[in-house]
This record gives C-alpha cells, structure tokens and sequence, in this order.
C-alpha cells in the first residue's frame, strides 16, 4: 500500500495529510491567506488586565463621588425640621450673599451682652443668620440674595421681639418704651420693628426704657466683614 503524501505548511513547516487540513491549520493559526499566498494576520481582540479594569473602575467611582458633591453644593436647599422663619441651618456657611450688621441691646441704660454661637449648631449645622463671639455682629451669609430682618435673628435666638417686648422685659407703660435705632436713626414707633432689614454694615440699637447716655451712630467692623 502506498502511503498518501503529506502537504507541508510553508510558514510553519507542519505536516497534514491533507489540502483541506492545511488550508483550515493556516487560518486557524497563522490566519487569512490571499490568493497570492500571503497572510492576512488575525487580529486579536484586546482582553483588558485586572489592573486596567479596577483602575477604570476607581476612576468611575471618583467621578461619581465629585459629581454627587457638586450638586450638593449647587442644588436648591430643602426645607427641614431645624428650619426656622424660613431660614435653613446648612452643614456649611453659605458664601452667595455674605454681608453683616451689627446689634447693640440696652436695657435701662446698661448694655446687654448678645451671646455667642447664636444661629450655629457645633458640628451639624450653620443657620444663614448667626453670630461667631459676643461682639454683636450678625452675620449674614445665605445662598440667596435675599432681605433678612431683625425679627427672623431674634427667632433663631430664640428669644422675644416685638413692639411691646424684648426677651423678658414688657413695654407696660410709659417708663418701660421700646424704641430701635439704625445708624442713630430713630425708627418711627408705627414701624414693625421685627420687620426691620438688617442692612450691610447697619448700626441697630434697641433701647428698653431709660436709654443709654448715648445711641450708637455706626460700628467698626473688623475687616474684611
């Protein structure tokens, strides 16, 4: 019996029994060859490392995690619980309107010492009116350009204001007025004082029955404020 000649392959030097063997063994490995005999190579698809793969997948998360903290600082502010008079405690002081006024309380002459840390809640929250120390300036800084009045500072104070009184103390009678002043102004006493607007830079006094030797004119803020 005569043995059946082998075909070589001519890029690899492989036998096969047949034409048809080598013909499928030059696509399957050596890839396409043209009618002239001369390969077409196979391209192989890109299989992406572990390490390509977590480093894109590190990127992705970042850009997820910056998107999300741009839109909590440009997204509408939503009422909640520790809203007061419609002013909002945020986690951090808003810089869009930024101005500042300054309080001075006399009660019978003697002035009256306006707390600290009115309007800030340590560690949680800013409300957008608020005081840093006991100088009496209000700082405003919202993130709207909006009026704020003296009446939503006492609000967040917690204490009473109005025409009649004062925190504690009732304008019962004739000796025990309550009068407010703005630059040494005196404000007519058919204003509503609550609705009084804290201006930039204003000068308010708020006078409880006898008033001081004399009333503030202006305040030199710090600068800067």
């Amino acid at each position: 019996m005569v043995e059946k000649e082998k075909v070589k392959c001519d890029f690899c030097g492989k036998s096969f029994n047949s034409r048809n063997q080598l013909e499928q063994h030059k696509q399957d490995v050596h890839g396409a060859v043209n009618k002239n005999n001369v390969i077409i190579p196979v391209k192989k698809s890109f299989k992406p490392s572990r390490k390509v793969i977590a480093t894109i997948g590190v990127g992705i998360l970042v850009a997820i995690v910056v998107s999300i903290g741009v839109y909590s600082a440009t997204a509408p502010h939503v009422p909640s619980a520790l809203t007061i008079g419609g002013i909002q405690c945020s986690s951090f002081e808003q810089l869009v309107f930024h101005i500042h006024s300054h309080l001075d309380i006399f009660i019978n002459g003697k002035p009256f010492t306006i707390p600290a840390q009115i309007g800030i809640i340590p560690g949680k929250c800013f409300y957008w009116l608020h005081t840093h120390d006991e100088s009496g300036v209000i700082h405003i800084e919202s993130p709207v350009n909006r009026n704020y009045t003296l009446g939503q500072f006492f609000d967040i104070w917690n204490q009473k204001f109005n025409n009649t009184q004062l925190i504690d103390n009732v304008a019962a009678n004739p000796k025990n007025t309550l009068t407010v002043y703005i630059n040494g102004s005196k404000v007519p006493s058919g204003t509503n004082y609550r609705g009084i607007k804290l201006g930039s830079h204003d000068e308010i006094a708020i006078v409880y029955g006898t008033p001081p030797t004399t009333i503030p004119l202006r305040y030199i803020f710090a600068q800067g404020e």
